[in-house]
């Protein structure tokens, strides 16, 4: 009963009332603030897991193409135990599909626009749309294997690597084991 008795005091006077409501104000102010900043950071991280996520993507799918490459070489007649390393210069990039949301006042302004990373649900996951997805930049690549001793197999195996990746063959070097 003692919190009641107080608040019956408290709107009694209206001096007090009107400093209470101040008060009150500041302090739901302050609140908002504050969750504004908290849904801020969840969301940056939520930004920065899918980020993270699509960069382990690009490496396995970097490693898939140097296996792709060895398995078809490996499949040249003489051509045994091929491995391949590429090296890029940068790891791609991707622009991703965004979901924007206008806000408009009531006089018909539009005050401001909120921008989020479109989603899909793959299998209960969400996988981030990607819009544009810009290859990275293969720099050189080594090649390594048995029967790989005669300039013509190098030369031929270095062309036939520069056209499928798109580099010049001087940036294709190929050894025998």
């Amino acid at each position: 009963m003692g919190y009641l008795e107080t608040l019956k005091n408290i709107t009694k006077d209206k001096k007090k009332k009107n400093e209470n409501l101040i008060l009150l104000l500041v302090l739901l102010v302050i609140l908002l603030i504050s969750m504004n900043y908290i849904f801020k950071d969840e969301k940056k991280s939520k930004e920065n897991l899918v980020s993270q996520k699509l960069e382990e993507n690009k490496e396995s799918t970097n490693n898939d193409i140097e296996n792709k490459i060895a398995n078809i070489l490996n499949q040249i007649s003489g051509v045994t135990d091929i491995s391949v390393i590429i090296n890029y210069s940068n790891a791609g990039k991707n622009e991703y599909a965004y979901d924007t949301k206008e806000i408009i006042n009531d006089d018909g302004n539009t005050t401001s626009i909120e921008k989020t990373i479109a989603y899909n649900n793959e299998n209960g996951n969400k996988v981030a749309i990607t819009s544009i997805e810009y290859l990275p930049q293969v720099e050189g690549v080594i090649i390594v294997g048995n029967g790989l001793s005669s300039s013509e197999n190098k030369q031929k195996i270095a062309t036939a690597v520069g056209n499928l990746l798109g580099v010049a063959s001087y940036k294709v070097q190929v050894f025998n084991k």
